[in-house]
């Protein structure tokens, strides 16, 4: 099938885009909300902790939704629900509020998720060989909208407060939902699915496919924890100001573009597991690099670096729940893929803001490595 005449597969695409935007921006957001709801850094890691947990929730409700009904009305829930949410941000009177609100929108953007990546794992001409890569280009897309939210952010604040942003974004989130609704699915293609598929997790749970699971969950706590307190850490340790702060950690993600374009297309041919074990291993080494860097040039280079191998192994650790998958239970392949993701990395901004707090901020990248070193260990016992 080609991808540039596969009108879905771009819908899909941009609107997936959209859901994104605020994944880095309310991180970025974190030693605002910090000074202007007067909270502590534990309070700030419930921020993110909260919306995790809702997510994980959202990963269940969609793989239910999934084998039971069609994937387009629970996008377009799942768009109308983050515009709604966006709009309740912006105008958030305190810090439950906010917290509730966030949670909201991260509940309504991990529905939309599982549905996207089940019907772009199939657009492609041969999956088993070709799937890292078109699983690979829609990532990149995803990811000028995850890169494109903390930009955007960074420059707002130099001008205006930070909720026009949210309310800015809100508005993209509505139109999407328009194009999904138009988009033409093959319905008895997709009836078809849902008759073969199944909910029971022991369904998909082979050995595998746990092991695999476990190894994304670890990497999940670790790079969770540091992402949650990344501009925490350039503000308060390297001296930046909160916008160039967002702006930095916005480019970062925008050169993870490069990792995950190169990635999906070097992993079906270099092997799934090979290049996760690779960009994970280079992951490792540049956050090492990045948490002992004398000056902010140099600390810029391995942060860029790290971002472009951990955004390397997107692609084919999808694949590699396509692959632990049969077709009709995809959808509870990447339920399942979120959830463990989820689970895990919704713990670790409280551990590190405990860490920050006792010993500063450096001392959160030992823990990062650490479990790193550990996914790193379970990819390689999982396939």
């Amino acid at each position: 099938m080609d991808l540039a005449r596969n009108t879905n597969f771009w819908v899909i695409s941009l609107s997936h885009l959209f859901t994104h935007v605020f994944d880095l921006m309310n991180l970025a957001l974190i030693p605002v909300f910090i000074e202007e709801f007067s909270i502590t850094l534990v309070q700030a890691g419930f921020l993110v902790t909260l919306p995790l947990l809702a997510s994980m929730v959202s990963s269940i409700l969609s793989g239910i939704i999934m084998s039971k009904f069609s994937y387009k009305p629970l996008m377009i829930l799942s768009l109308s629900m983050m515009g709604f949410s966006a709009l309740l941000v912006s105008v958030t009177p305190n810090f439950l509020m906010l917290m509730l609100y966030l949670s909201l929108l991260t509940f309504a953007s991990r529905l939309y998720c599982p549905a996207a990546l089940s019907i772009v794992s199939e657009s492609c001409e041969d999956c088993e060989l070709n799937r890292g890569k078109t699983v690979g280009f829609h990532v990149s897309v995803v990811m000028l909208g995850i890169a494109s939210g903390p930009i955007f952010l960074g420059f707002i604040i130099l001008h205006f407060a930070w909720r026009l942003s949210y309310l800015i974004w809100a508005i993209p989130l509505f139109l999407s939902a328009v194009p999904v609704a138009r988009m033409k699915v093959d319905l008895l293609k997709e009836r078809e699915d849902k008759e073969g598929a199944s909910l029971r997790i022991t369904s998909v749970m082979k050995a595998g496919f746990i092991l695999l699971l476990i190894s994304l969950g670890f990497k999940s706590m670790g790079v969770q924890g540091l992402s949650t307190f990344m501009t925490t850490y350039f503000v308060t340790e390297k001296g930046l100001s909160k916008s160039l702060s967002s702006i930095l950690y916005g480019f970062g993600q925008a050169f993870g573009i490069i990792g995950v374009s190169g990635g999906g297309a070097l992993s079906d041919k270099m092997g799934e597991k090979r290049w996760v074990t690779i960009t994970w291993t280079a992951s490792l080494l540049s956050l090492l690099a990045f948490s002992l860097a004398p000056s902010i040039p140099i600390l810029v280079l391995f942060f860029v670096l790290y971002r472009i191998f951990n955004s390397g192994s997107i692609a084919p650790v999808m694949s590699l729940v396509a692959r632990f998958t049969s077709k009709s239970r995809r959808g509870l392949g990447y339920m399942l893929y979120f959830f463990s993701s989820s689970l895990m990395g919704a713990f670790s901004p409280i551990v590190t803001a405990q860490i920050i707090e006792v010993f500063g901020v450096w001392y959160i990248f030992p823990f990062v490595l650490i479990m790193l070193g550990f996914a790193i260990l379970m990819v390689q016992l999982s396939v």
